[in-house]
C-alpha cells in the first residue's frame, strides 16, 4: 500500500509527436488563438477543496442559485479522459469551450471545483503550451478562469473526513441527493474498519490543506474560507457571504438557498471515529513507515 492513498501527482503521458522542451513535450498552440474571447466568462469562482470536505454540499448549493456558475469537477482525470484530454494544451483548449458552456450561468459567472491534485495536473497540461512555460500557477489559472475568486473549503475534524474518504473508497458512493428516499445505497454492504487507511488519508488531507494555504500565501491572494461544520449549521448565511465576497448578486426572482444533498454519515462513521480514537496515532505512524520501508526493500530486490 502506498504511503499516501491520495496521490500527490497525477501522471500526464506524453505524446510522441511533440518536441521535448525542458524535459516536457510542448505544443505551440496558444490560448488566445484557440479560445474565442466571446466564450470566456466575465468572472470565475474556483472552489479549492480536498476529498470529502463538504465541497459537494457547497458546490451543489451554489449551482442551484443560477447566478454563481455550476461548480463541478470538470478536470477529474476520468473526465479529462472522456473528453480526449491526455497530455497537451491543444487537447485542453479543445475541451475548454465545453467546460465554459457547462459551468457558466447566464450572468457570465463561471465556477469550478478543484482538488489540489487536479489543479496541479491541470497546470502541468497547460504548461505544454510553450507560451505558459514561464508563467506562475496563478497566471495560468487567471488565464483559464478570468477574474477568479478563490473559495477554500475544509473540515475541522480531519479524522471524520478521513473516515468518510475510507467509506467512500469501500462503497464507491460519494454523494446522495436529498430527494433520495429510503436507505443509503451501501447500508447493506459490509464495511471494514481500516485504521491505517484512515491515518494515511488524514496525513494526505493535512498536506493538501497546507498546500492550498501556501498557494494563497505565496501569491498574496485573498480567499474566502468555508469550514464544513459551520456550513452545515449556517448554510444560507455562508452562501450569502460567498456571493458578497465574489461580488455576485442573488437574483430577485425568488431564488432560495436550499440544501440539495443528503448527509451520508451514519452510525458506522460514529463507531469508526470512536474506534480510531482508541488507537495511538504514533503507533499507526510507525506501522505505516515500517510497511512503506518493507515494500521499498521488496521492490528494490525484485
Amino acid at each position: 500500500m502506498a504511503a499516501d492513498l491520495v496521490s500527490d501527482h497525477l501522471p500526464v503521458w506524453v505524446f510522441h509527436y511533440y518536441g521535448l522542451v525542458s524535459g516536457r513535450k510542448t505544443t505551440d498552440m496558444s490560448f488566445s488563438n484557440a479560445i474565442p474571447a466571446n466564450l470566456l466568462p466575465t468572472r470565475s469562482i474556483i472552489v479549492c477543496s480536498t476529498g470529502r470536505s463538504g465541497s459537494t454540499l457547497l458546490c451543489s448549493t451554489l449551482s442551484g442559485l443560477n447566478c454563481a456558475g455550476d461548480p463541478k469537477e470538470y478536470f477529474l482525470p476520468k473526465q479529462l479522459a472522456q473528453n480526449a484530454v491526455d497530455s497537451s494544451a491543444d487537447q485542453l483548449y479543445r475541451y475548454l469551450p465545453q467546460v465554459y458552456q457547462l459551468g457558466t450561468t447566464p450572468n457570465g459567472v463561471f465556477s469550478v471545483k478543484l482538488h489540489w491534485d487536479h489543479m496541479k495536473s491541470l497546470l502541468q497540461i497547460a504548461r505544454t503550451d510553450s507560451a505558459l512555460q514561464g508563467k506562475s500557477d496563478l497566471d495560468i489559472l487567471t488565464l483559464l478562469f478570468p477574474n477568479p475568486c478563490f473559495v477554500f473549503i475544509r473540515r475541522n475534524n480531519l479524522v471524520k473526513q478521513a473516515i468518510s474518504m475510507e467509506i467512500g473508497h469501500q462503497t464507491g458512493v460519494y454523494a446522495v441527493s436529498k430527494d433520495f428516499g429510503g436507505q443509503l445505497p451501501y447500508q447493506e454492504q459490509k464495511l471494514f474498519f481500516k485504521p491505517l487507511n484512515i491515518y494515511r488519508y488524514k496525513q494526505g488531507l493535512l498536506r493538501r490543506n497546507a498546500n492550498w494555504i501556501s498557494f494563497f500565501n505565496d501569491h498574496d491572494l485573498a480567499f474566502f474560507e468555508v469550514v464544513y461544520e459551520e456550513l452545515v449549521r449556517e448554510l444560507a448565511p455562508t452562501i450569502h457571504r460567498i456571493l458578497a465576497f465574489s461580488d455576485i448578486e442573488l437574483p430577485t426572482d425568488g431564488s432560495e438557498i436550499t440544501q440539495v444533498t443528503r448527509k451520508q454519515g451514519n452510525q458506522t462513521n460514529e463507531n469508526w471515529f470512536k474506534y480510531y480514537s482508541w488507537l495511538p496515532e504514533g503507533w499507526l505512524a510507525r506501522y505505516s513507515d515500517l510497511r512503506s520501508l518493507v515494500r521499498k526493500m521488496i521492490a528494490n530486490q525484485a
